[in-house]
């Protein structure tokens, strides 16, 4: 942390929590922002009731994300979402199937409010140094230095983490403090010197202490929302503490409907073709993508079929049909070769419903390595009778 020096004395100026607070306030009594309406923002055509005008940032800054036209806001949840960061709320969990546009939402939130955010995507490595922090050694020195989440909380940007439980449930409930809103948090791991008066201790400039700056704000994803769960499709999840999910607000982020993901998919497949100069695939050909995939996913709801297809996989089944210029072949290399044995007979079956045909395997799946050796050894069979004749 950088220490404040008195320009008089040269010495150290100990800063204290109101210090820190009175320099966020002045900084953004500074900050340039034009108020917008939340639903104009957002491309909504009727006021989301309750949010009215909303601050958005003025000038550019490299860490917000890159603008993505082609997204659909879900006008319930984005309401939802801002509600509760004008109400205070800091920590959010969203929880969804794959491919639901968890993070999307997330980031193009931010986009549309021009604010400045930071990621780190989870795992089973991932401890409270990567989060929080550490001390370590630095031309003979000891140094200390923020980890991601401790770095967003004290300047004020957005952390997002992405597959929040795959990480160990103890290192969440290290983070206890920040979830529930603490104002002022200790990075007691740091270590304490033993030198040090127990007065000071919450001095700022003691390095142990950070102050949260008032935009601050942790949002987090997870297919499972960290409950108990039994779908083998999402291994390497853990179930978190109950009182670290209770810590969040959580939302549900679900599929689009086939009017939104219909919309979503041909935005994307038209600036695709557009920027690799493909022709543009037809609105029909949008329509039965969607179409299959409604008709996998009930299957799926009807406990029918072992997995689920998300927004992301017909996208890239859209993308590879413009590239190849063949409804088969792109199929079979976005979806199908990624689905379990039982559920590629499905797949046939409902790609027979959907485009009034049968699908075209290639080779690779179309024929066994027993129907091909028996081919094989019927003709060599077959010629060695007719050399002998």
């Amino acid at each position: 942390m950088t220490n404040v020096t008195n320009a008089v004395t040269n010495t150290v100026a100990a800063r204290t929590v109101a210090d820190i607070e009175a320099m966020h306030r002045e900084s953004l009594a500074y900050q340039q922002v034009e108020m917008v309406m939340a639903h104009e923002l957002f491309g909504f055509s009727e006021e989301l009731k309750g949010v009215g005008e909303l601050p958005v940032f003025v000038g550019d800054h490299p860490l917000v994300p890159k603008r993505n036209d082609a997204h659909v806001f879900n006008k319930s949840l984005v309401r939802r979402i801002l509600l509760s960061m004008k109400g205070g709320d800091t920590s959010f969990m969203l929880e969804g199937d794959k491919g639901t546009g968890k993070s999307s939402l997330v980031t193009q939130m931010h986009n549309r409010l021009n604010k400045p955010m930071i990621n780190i995507t989870g795992s089973n490595g991932i401890d409270d140094t990567h989060l929080l922090g550490c001390k370590t050694i630095k031309g003979g020195d000891v140094e200390e230095f923020d980890g991601v989440l401790s770095y967003a909380y004290r300047t004020g940007l957005t952390c997002l983490i992405d597959e929040i439980c795959t990480l160990r449930p103890g290192v969440l409930v290290g983070i206890n403090d920040i979830l529930q809103g603490d104002g002022v948090i200790n990075l007691k791991h740091h270590g304490i010197d033993p030198t040090l008066n127990p007065r000071d201790l919450l001095n700022v400039d003691g390095g142990m202490t950070i102050v949260k700056h008032p935009m601050f704000r942790l949002f987090a994803t997870d297919n499972t929302g960290g409950k108990q769960q039994s779908d083998a499709r999402f291994a390497g999840v853990n179930a978190q503490n109950a009182a670290v999910r209770s810590r969040m607000t959580s939302f549900k982020v679900g599929f689009m409907t086939p009017e939104e993901e219909m919309k979503a998919l041909k935005g994307a497949a038209d600036a695709y073709a557009a920027k690799r100069k493909l022709t543009r695939m037809d609105d029909m050909f949008i329509q039965q993508l969607v179409e299959f995939a409604f008709r996998f996913r009930k299957a799926f709801a009807m406990e029918e079929a072992c997995d689920n297809i998300s927004f992301r996989e017909i996208q890239r089944w859209a993308y590879k049909w413009m590239m190849y210029s063949d409804a088969d072949e792109s199929f079979v290399d976005s979806i199908y070769t990624n689905l379990e044995e039982t559920d590629r007979v499905l797949a046939i079956q409902l790609f027979k419903s959907t485009f009034n045909r049968e699908l075209i395997l290639p080779e690779e799946h179309a024929y066994s390595v027993t129907s091909i050796a028996d081919a094989f050894i019927t003709k060599s069979v077959a010629a060695s009778k007719a050399a002998a004749a």
